[in-house]
């Protein structure tokens, strides 16, 4: 019951059979804080769709898409040095994507499972939604090492925490 609380929040129009949407994105961002280095940004231009089935709940997924060459810590040498080929190198992977696997509730909290690309460097990772005054937001933590974008090589010191937020 907790579970079709959580996607009547989303819309109460996506609670048609098989269908598609593409989630409001306009205001969504795309922040991250790579917390060794005291770094925090964002990214815009997402791009996000919700698929659900009222008769199959548990077979809900979120997409979403990232323009790389949108990405702006408020420093722009570094924004340009971040954009290049030492690290996102935008103009050969424009995009950082997720797709779930998985869409789940584990007591009061909502999880969304998938595989998050950036570069050519595909992981798993686990976003908690929460749904907080008008806004859905998407947190998780992963290792910019991971995905060979780090400033440094030590995977400890490369972690970047992520909430998405989309406005409802």
């Amino acid at each position: 019951m907790k579970y079709l609380a959580f996607l009547i929040l989303l819309s109460t129009t996506m609670l048609l059979n098989g269908q598609t949407f593409n989630i409001n994105t306009k205001g969504a961002t795309v922040d991250f804080n790579y917390v060794s280095e005291k770094t925090k940004g964002a990214l815009g231009e997402l791009a996000a769709t919700l698929k659900i089935d009222r008769k199959k709940l548990g077979s809900a997924t979120v997409s979403g898409s990232v323009d790389v060459s949108t990405l702006t810590t408020g420093n722009k040498m570094r924004d340009k040095h971040l954009k290049s080929k030492d690290f996102f190198d935008a103009a050969t992977y424009p995009t950082m994507t997720f797709v779930s696997s998985a869409v789940y509730q584990e007591g009061e909290d909502f999880f969304a499972k998938g595989k998050l690309t950036i570069k050519d460097i595909t992981k798993e990772v686990v976003f908690k939604i929460i749904n907080k005054e008008d806004k859905l937001l998407f947190k998780t933590t992963i290792y910019a090492a991971d995905f060979g974008v780090a400033i440094k090589k030590d995977r400890e010191k490369s972690m970047v925490d992520i909430v998405v937020t989309i406005p409802m």
